[in-house]
This record gives structure tokens, C-alpha cells and sequence, in this order.
């Protein structure tokens, strides 16, 4: 009789840890990450207002879940490499926004029958359009993201790009940071924080092309800082309200205009588009600069710059 009972109780117990086990293999989970990966008070907060908005709004989660049904359909029609799905999802407006954190990181379908293409697409989708909104409610699933997204290159730039439009202290800080630690993510987070437009980002960017890298890195960080300085986003009220737009568009305009001798080709020609989207009045006393202390061959390429800065179409 003792044996039955101390069998029963192994079987129990067993039975409790496989179930335990399918449970935690059954949890739920966002298409980049499960709900653990973020703390467990911006959790639980995620959790209740993702609850009330599909009370209040079912509609956006249902057209969602739409767009994600037909997804295989449109990778089969599209033109391009991938689905533009950060457009179509911008379209949704603020509404998708909760439902788009749902997807990303607390409770997603299975991939399914996504080919490879339709799955890249709609997962860096989903990132680039909650960084379009800018809400700060999307910051617990972003500095998540990036610090364990996948080693994608494209994974990576568009995390980097959505935590850096939030544009805060901390957010700027963290990309700075993985910015300058070198490993698989570096190229990604260079590529993506052009959109984080304070000062700490253009000078992390400007030293990074001042160390002169390689050209196929020096292009991604000409093209950031020309975001990042960029005199058309530094229009927008929520980017100018900062109150850093001098310094940071300062700090790219010299850093791009010191570079430019040092490459060539594709290289050359992205730092000199670089030079005319950040658009800077310091530009032509930083070129002139540049040529006196340059070699006479150089002199005349320092010369085609400020041609074309003169002419630019942001001139009047």
C-alpha cells in the first residue's frame, strides 16, 4: 500500500513538472521577444492597457491580425525586395499602437506559413511604424529590443532608429553606448541613430566617422549624420524641442566636412549629400578651412563641394 502511494505521488509529480515544462514552452510571446524580457512593472502596465485597449478598440487588433493573415499574398505581389509594411501600418495611425506592442513582444501568432522575406518584413515593419508614433509608452519594448534583437543588421537599425525617436535622455544614452561597442550590433545601432537627434548622438556619430573607418562603415555613418543634422526634421516642433538643433547640426556639418578628403567614390559621394541635408551656414568657412591645409588636387574637389552646397535646392 505504501509503494501504490509513493508511486501515485511520482506519478503526480511528474505529471505537475511536464505540464510546468509545456506550459513554459507554450508561453506567450511577441514575434522579437516574450513579455519576460521586460520588467515586471512596465509589464504588467503593458499587459493592462494592451487588456483595455482591446475592449475599447477591438477593431485595430482585428485589423492587425488582418494585415498578418494576408501577409504571404503580399510578399507574393510585391515589387520590391519586401512588403512595405511600416507604410501600410502608418497608416493605421495611433490607434495600432498597443496592438502593434502585443505583436511585437507580449502575445503573437506562431510565424506560420511566412516565408523568409514576409517574416523579416513584417517584424522590422511593426518596429519602424511604433517608431514612427514616437509614444513613450513604446520605450519598455524598445530598450528590450535592443538589447536582444537578433545580430540582423536591418533587425538592429530599425530598433535603433525606434528607440532613438523617442528622442530622450536615456534612449540617446543607450545608443551611444552600443554605438561605440564593437560587435555584430555596431553597424545596426550606426545605421539607426541618425534618427536620435540630440547632441550626445551627432558626437558619438562624428567621432565615429573621425576614427575613419572602412568605406562600407563610413557610408552608414555619413548617412546618420545626415539625419541626425538634417535641416528639413529639424523643422518638425517635436525634434526642435530639444533646443539642440545649432549644436547638432554644427557637430554633423563639421565632422562630414572633415571626412570628405578621406574617401572616395560611393563613399565620397554619400558625405557630400550628407553635407547638403544637414545644410549648415558654418559649411563654407569649415570647407575653406579644409583648403588650406590641402594638397592642390584636393583643393578643387573642396571646390565642387561648396558648388553644389551654394546651388543646393534647400537655398532660396
Amino acid at each position: 500500500m505504501k509503494a501504490k502511494r509513493v508511486l501515485g505521488i511520482g506519478i503526480v509529480a511528474a505529471g505537475l513538472l511536464l505540464s510546468a515544462l509545456t506550459g513554459a514552452a507554450n508561453a506567450a510571446e511577441g514575434v522579437w521577444i516574450g513579455p519576460d524580457r521586460i520588467t515586471a512593472q512596465d509589464r504588467a502596465a503593458l499587459v493592462q492597457a494592451i487588456g483595455v485597449a482591446r475592449k475599447e478598440n477591438p477593431a485595430a487588433f482585428d485589423t492587425l491580425a488582418r494585415l498578418r493573415e494576408d501577409m504571404p499574398a503580399l510578399d507574393a505581389q510585391k515589387r520590391g525586395r519586401y512588403v512595405p509594411v511600416a507604410a501600410i501600418l502608418k497608416g493605421l495611425g495611433k490607434d495600432a499602437l498597443l496592438p502593434m506592442l502585443n505583436e511585437l513582444a507580449v502575445d503573437a501568432k506562431p510565424r506560420g506559413d511566412m516565408n523568409d522575406d514576409a517574416w523579416h518584413a513584417w517584424r522590422v515593419g511593426l518596429v519602424e511604424a511604433v517608431g514612427s508614433l514616437r509614444d513613450g509608452r513604446a520605450a519598455p519594448v524598445l530598450f528590450a529590443l535592443i538589447d536582444v534583437t537578433e545580430m540582423d543588421t536591418d533587425l538592429v537599425r530599425a530598433a535603433a532608429s525606434a528607440l532613438g525617436k523617442l528622442g530622450t535622455d536615456a534612449a540617446a544614452q543607450k545608443l551611444v553606448a552600443l554605438a561605440k561597442k564593437e560587435g555584430p550590433k555596431q553597424k545596426g545601432v550606426l545605421a539607426g541613430m541618425g534618427d536620435c537627434r540630440r547632441l550626445v548622438a551627432a558626437e558619438a556619430l562624428a567621432s565615429a566617422l573621425s576614427a575613419h573607418p572602412n568605406a562600407e562603415t563610413a557610408i552608414l555613418v555619413a548617412r546618420s549624420l545626415g539625419d541626425v543634422g538634417s535641416a528639413w526634421a529639424w523643422k518638425t516642433p517635436i525634434i526642435a524641442a530639444s533646443g539642440e538643433e545649432e549644436s547638432v547640426r554644427r557637430t554633423a556639418a563639421q565632422a562630414l566636412v572633415e571626412s570628405y578628403l578621406r574617401y572616395e567614390g560611393e563613399a565620397r559621394t554619400v558625405i557630400t549629400k550628407a553635407v547638403l541635408m544637414v545644410d549648415h551656414p558654418s559649411t563654407p568657412a569649415l570647407v575653406e578651412a579644409a583648403k588650406r591645409s590641402a594638397r592642390p588636387g584636393d583643393q578643387a574637389a573642396l571646390d565642387a563641394l561648396i558648388e553644389r552646397f551654394k546651388n543646393s535646392p534647400l537655398h532660396p
